[in-house]
């Protein structure tokens, strides 16, 4: 049963990891090359609105994953990043929201919330590594 959890708690942060890779040296830099700005905030957006969010339970479900192996320390690592996951979609994630009167909205955020989710990769390969040593 442990090495069953162990393997599952593996695949699921390298399914996490290929998600990071996807989003954060693929699709955002070709999005900024291929369109204009704007189209690309908004793919941008709502590709971290609508993945994110699955990026996050990934990783909570290799952090579950990595405790029933007994790798506590993986699995402490792995929640770290699922709840980094969260924090980009909730908290770096670009918002509608209107700017407040006098001051200018800064278009950077996109940018931004992209490198900060390549971020969470080291983050990830510690958990793998932690959970293959069974720490």
């Amino acid at each position: 049963m442990q090495a069953t959890a162990q393997a599952a708690a593996i695949i699921l942060a390298g399914a996490s990891l290929g998600w990071i890779a996807l989003f954060s040296f693929v699709l955002s830099p070709v999005a900024f090359k291929q369109f204009d700005t704007g189209r690309a905030e908004r793919l941008v957006k709502h590709v971290m609105n609508a993945g994110h969010g699955i990026l996050g339970l990934i990783a909570f479900a290799s952090a579950a994953a990595a405790l029933m192996a007994g790798a506590v320390a993986g699995a402490s690592v792995a929640a770290v990043a699922g709840a980094f996951a969260f924090l980009c979609k909730f908290a770096l994630a670009p918002r509608d929201d209107k700017p407040l009167k006098g001051h200018r909205v800064l278009k950077t955020a996109r940018i931004v919330a992209s490198a900060l989710t390549a971020f969470i990769a080291p983050v990830l390969i510690a958990a793998i590594v932690l959970t293959l040593m069974g720490i």
